[in-house]
């Protein structure tokens, strides 16, 4: 193999290892399955097939609750719509710990506004 071919394979090599980690996000780097830590906004580099580097963002998310019929406390029937905000504060333990944390932030804030709700009287 000529010069030129080392150079290209070399370019190609360094194109696909390079992420870049935007500042409202966290890459999270697993090595052959294995979390080896959080990486911080910038350029990083990921060893191909070996490194995965999912990222997180950080930034507050709105997530409309679909409304809910709720029957209160004296049986009055209502119809309740609301808005979760969330905000993800570990990007690791929200990769590895939970499945799908916008689902799971979701069937919490349904579960929560039945609670509260159900709760009070309107008579």
């Amino acid at each position: 193999m000529n010069y030129f071919t080392w150079l290209v394979a070399l370019f190609i090599l360094v194109c696909v290892s390079i992420r870049v980690v935007q500042q409202f996000e966290r890459g999270v780097l697993f090595r052959l399955g294995r979390v080896v830590g959080e990486r911080e906004p910038g350029l990083r580099w990921v060893w191909p097939i070996i490194d995965r580097m999912p990222k997180v963002t950080l930034q507050i998310v709105t997530m409309p609750v679909p409304s809910q019929k709720i029957i209160t406390k004296d049986n009055v029937s209502i119809d309740v719509a609301a808005v979760a905000y969330y905000h993800v504060t570990d990007a690791t333990k929200a990769l590895v710990a939970i499945q799908n944390v916008s689902s799971a932030v979701n069937q919490i804030a349904q579960t929560t506004v039945r609670n509260i709700v159900g709760q009070f009287t309107l008579d």
